[in-house]
């Protein structure tokens, strides 16, 4: 599912940090490659990131590759846990997935289907995969923030990735509260195994819902009362700043900043980043962003389109 676009933070962290924002961020890049804009499209624009996407068509590999910055990959791979799969192809190709779409649960919302000729979840045909580990890739580095939106695969692919995660600051994943998806994990499953490895959740948006049917209030994103899936944004655990790196400080910090506007949590990497290293940005970052008269915020936003 695309990415909408946001506005854009009140300044760039980058401005701030000088030459000490120099360290290329490794971008782990899972599913809906360039639909869209990217979440992380401000990195992109500085040029100070390395992407390394995964896209199981050949045809497609050109095409994305191209609209990534210097020293980015794409892999022909499809993760999961190392055993032949079936892709389960959908008239709407952002909704295609290992797991098979749950008609029973998606039909009975009001704009999505499985059952319809039309329907966007409407399975067309199936592919036999064979999946791979992450952390058995050795051509894809380890990286600092990572990007997940595998309809329902997601855990598959973190089960079998935490080697490749281990030094990563920021991970973002699509989360299902309800099943979607045939036998798919949802969003307590997912918690409770970021949370094992470290990670807490720090803040959902994108989130979707959708109207039961037959009612509806004319807009079909404008949902009365049901969450059906978001993105969950997971931080490294910030109450043990003492496992942190001083490059993890600042990579986090510039994550947190122009990817997410989390203002206060970027603030507070800073000021730990500065306790260990004699440095001076939490303060200039405070004074900027008292300047800027106001910043937009990320917070529980919610998805318009599908």
């Amino acid at each position: 599912m695309a990415d909408n676009e946001a506005p854009a933070a009140p300044f760039e962290l980058a401005g701030i940090l000088g030459e000490s924002a120099t360290d290329v961020i490794e971008i782990l890049d899972v599913g809906a490659m360039i639909e869209g804009q990217p979440r992380y499209d401000v990195l992109l624009r500085q040029k100070n990131c390395r992407i390394t996407g995964f896209e199981v068509n050949p045809e497609r590999i050109p095409e994305i590759r191209a609209a990534l910055p210097q020293g980015s990959q794409v892999l022909p791979y499809a993760l999961g846990d190392g055993n032949p799969a079936t892709l389960h192809l959908t008239l709407y190709r952002g909704c295609s997935s290992l797991f098979q779409p749950n008609a029973d649960v998606i039909d009975m919302f009001e704009s999505i289907s499985a059952s319809s000729e039309t329907g966007n979840f409407k399975v067309v045909g199936e592919v036999n995969v064979d999946t791979v580990r992450l952390d058995d890739i050795d051509e894809c580095p380890s990286a600092d923030y990572a990007k997940l939106d595998v309809q329902g695969a997601e855990l598959l692919v973190l089960e079998y990735g935490m080697q490749k995660l281990a030094d990563a600051v920021v991970i973002e994943t699509e989360v299902e509260f309800v099943e979607i998806y045939r036998g798919q994990p949802l969003f307590g499953d997912i918690e409770t195994f970021m949370r094992s490895h470290g990670f807490v959740l720090h803040k959902m948006i994108d989130i979707a819902g959708r109207n039961f049917r037959p009612m509806s209030t004319g807009n079909p994103a404008d949902a009365i009362s049901q969450f059906l899936w978001a993105d969950a944004v997971f931080v490294r655990d910030f109450t043990k700043l003492d496992l942190f790196s001083p490059p993890q400080f600042l990579k986090a910090a510039t994550i947190l900043h122009d990817v997410y506007f989390s203002y206060d949590l970027a603030h507070l990497f800073l000021y730990a980043y500065d306790t260990v290293a004699n440095g001076g940005y939490a303060a200039a970052y405070r004074d900027a962003l008292g300047r800027s008269g106001g910043a937009p915020r990320q917070f529980a936003s919610l998805r318009s389109q599908l």
